[in-house]
């Protein structure tokens, strides 16, 4: 009895087979490997969409109370809440839109020709506002400052790539089709 018990023993603290282990490690993604892409691509996002922000009302400073122009564009005084509010949308858009572009094959290329056909097209805005003289500089510059700032930070901050959910769901779903989605 003495020796069987010793066998037991052995056989419960053996190590697992090869194959079992590297199925269980392909089931069960890293401990933090669920919410650090995600986390570290928004924070990514939002960092780039704050700098444009900023970058805007920095040109809004230096337009309005430094310079002394009358920022006015279709009859309505231009706020620093305005612009703020407008860099903020557009950059959530800009960011969003390439969160989602990037999973897919050249997608970060097809982005960044959108969003310069985006910028291209929102230069028209303050022309077609009626703006002149300072002013017209002055709001094509911050259209020109945030769309820059978004379509390079984008591209240098954030990865082209997400690099989890299809390089490693691609490896998990030979062994088990509903692991695949969470990782």
């Amino acid at each position: 009895m003495n020796r069987r018990n010793k066998q037991d023993a052995a056989q419960e603290s053996a190590p697992e087979p090869a194959a079992a282990s590297a199925r269980a490690t392909a089931q069960q993604p890293p401990p933090g490997r669920h919410s650090a892409p995600l986390h570290n691509t928004a924070a990514r996002v939002a960092a780039v969409t704050l700098t444009a922000v900023f970058a805007a009302l920095a040109v809004w400073v230096i337009a309005v109370p430094v310079a002394g122009v009358a920022l006015v564009a279709g009859g309505l005084t231009v706020s620093p809440a305005a612009v703020a509010l407008v860099s903020l949308g557009s950059g959530c858009a800009a960011g969003l839109s390439y969160s989602i572009m990037r999973r897919f094959r050249g997608g970060a290329v097809m982005w960044t020709i959108t969003a310069c056909v985006v910028l291209d097209l929102s230069m028209a805005g303050p022309l077609l506002s009626g703006a002149t003289g300072a002013a017209l500089v002055a709001l094509e510059l911050m259209h020109l400052v945030v769309g820059v700032t978004m379509v390079l930070g984008m591209r240098r901050v954030v990865p082209s790539s997400p690099g989890s959910v299809f390089d490693h769901g691609a490896a998990a779903s030979d062994s088990d089709p509903s692991t695949a989605l969470s990782e």
